[in-house]
């Protein structure tokens, strides 16, 4: 929703809340960790903005129908959006992650597209032609509707055929550059040695020297234990 009265930054931030596998305390919780660091426009694309704070903008995201279609699919969306035609440069942030550190490096991002590269992925994994080393939880672009306009004009036939928005710009060579090695996986690590070349034994480990540290896999940020380290920074409780 357009707030009255409020001046636009030139570029913006933005994430997306589909569906009930993330509650509001998520964008919220985004919301606080960004502002410590930038004050550009928070923008949430949902198809319920009930309790997200109110100076987040949020904009009506309805989820599709149709077989193969789950949320990650709407990001692709968000790059076709006429409410980000006012911004310059856009950085989006998936909700199953926490920011433990210093975000520069993606806000200072002179890419045309950028996301982040799975240094974790093993060996076996990386030389797998059909898998993506691309992993797009965070990422920053300028203009890249025609990705949106290439997927909206056959999307129910590529939902139905890939697993996701990753694996299709993978197999059909859409490759983002990539950021800085800030990011690490909660349960696969930083190194393939942690997870992928460790009997994929789940690491679960606080890496405090990266600056965002991804849920892209179980458990989820609320079922860490609430007294750990990481659950207190996403939480708020330190700092």
């Amino acid at each position: 929703m357009e707030q009255t009265g409020r001046k636009h930054s030139r570029n913006c931030v933005i994430c997306l809340k589909i569906g009930k596998i993330y509650s509001h305390e998520y964008v919220n919780n985004l919301y606080k960790a960004i502002r410590k660091q930038t004050d550009h426009d928070v923008l949430c694309f949902t198809d319920d903005p009930t309790g997200i704070h109110p100076d987040i903008y949020t904009y009506d995201m309805q989820p599709r129908v149709s077989e193969g279609w789950w949320p990650t699919w709407s990001k692709i969306e968000i790059f076709g959006r006429d409410e980000l035609l006012k911004y310059k440069r856009k950085f989006y942030f998936d909700l199953d992650l926490i920011i433990q550190g210093d975000l520069s490096p993606v806000f200072e991002s002179m890419s045309d597209w950028a996301a982040i590269r799975t240094t974790w992925k093993g060996m076996k994994f990386r030389m797998n032609p059909n898998e993506s080393i691309i992993n797009t939880s965070v990422m920053t672009w300028l203009d890249i509707r025609w990705i949106y306009e290439k997927w909206e004009s056959d999307w129910r036939n590529i939902v139905r055929t890939y697993r996701g928005t990753d694996h299709w710009y993978h197999l059909n060579g859409l490759t983002p550059t990539t950021h800085p090695k800030i990011f690490y996986s909660y349960r696969e690590g930083s190194k393939p040695s942690h997870y992928w070349e460790n009997n994929m034994k789940p690491y679960l480990q606080y890496q405090p020297e990266y600056s965002v540290c991804l849920f892209h896999q179980k458990p989820e940020i609320h079922e860490l234990d609430k007294d750990s380290k990481l659950y207190r920074i996403w939480n708020e409780t330190i700092s």
